[in-house]
């Protein structure tokens, strides 16, 4: 089986910064020969791991935990630094966890040209598909604003937290699972132990 870790590690830019090492490679050095770089100025070693980030907004931050606990699912792995809500660059794994393993078999680079943020608005707090008995209880009545209204603006300024995450979880989630949203760049086909791998995710806290 193979290892993996977080470690803190020199980077490019003379700083240190988190970074996945599997089996004692940093794992940048994986992929780097295949990654091809739509921003160029962007040094591999200095993504920020989603896992124990310290994200911009507590809806991004509640996301990224309720991914972690998911079986299947391209999974955020790494981010850019300076832009931790989603929206910049972010790659995933493509990963499968069983009873005594977790797969990741390839990663990719999340391809955000699907995303429309007319179509995110609507996923927020007034899509009630999934809602539950006490998700209607707290937020009926937000159900039926009007997106862009001045009700609308007003209720998600004072509940930007839950907004944030239900749009994530109703629209950004989805987006990420179909195949022509992901730049497949790189098939690594690691398995770890599934205790191993369970210890570590626990060990991180996105915030």
């Amino acid at each position: 089986m193979n290892t993996i870790e977080l470690k803190t590690l020199h980077c490019s830019d003379g700083c240190e910064n988190e970074c996945f090492v599997i089996d004692g490679i940093p794992l940048h050095e994986y992929f780097q020969p295949h990654y091809h770089r739509p921003e160029p100025q962007l040094s591999l070693d200095i993504l920020a791991v989603t896992w124990n980030a310290v994200f911009d907004h507590e809806g991004d931050a509640r996301f990224m935990r309720h991914l972690l606990t998911q079986d299947k699912l391209n999974l955020p792995i790494l981010s850019c630094p300076d832009d931790l809500d989603f929206s910049c660059t972010v790659l995933v794994a493509e990963i499968e966890k069983t009873y005594r393993c977790v797969y990741w078999k390839r990663i990719g680079r999340v391809n955000h040209s699907a995303e429309h943020f007319a179509e995110e608005k609507q996923h927020g707090i007034v899509f009630a598909d999934g809602y539950s008995d006490a998700d209607w209880k707290q937020y009926g009545d937000a159900v039926f604003l009007r997106v862009d209204s001045h009700e609308w603006r007003e209720w998600i300024a004072q509940n930007w937290s839950e907004e944030l995450y239900r749009r994530r979880v109703n629209y950004t989630y989805p987006c990420w699972q179909i195949e022509r949203n992901i730049d497949w760049f790189y098939d690594c086909g690691w398995c770890f132990d599934r205790r191993q791998y369970d210890a570590l995710v626990n060990s991180c806290h996105p915030r």
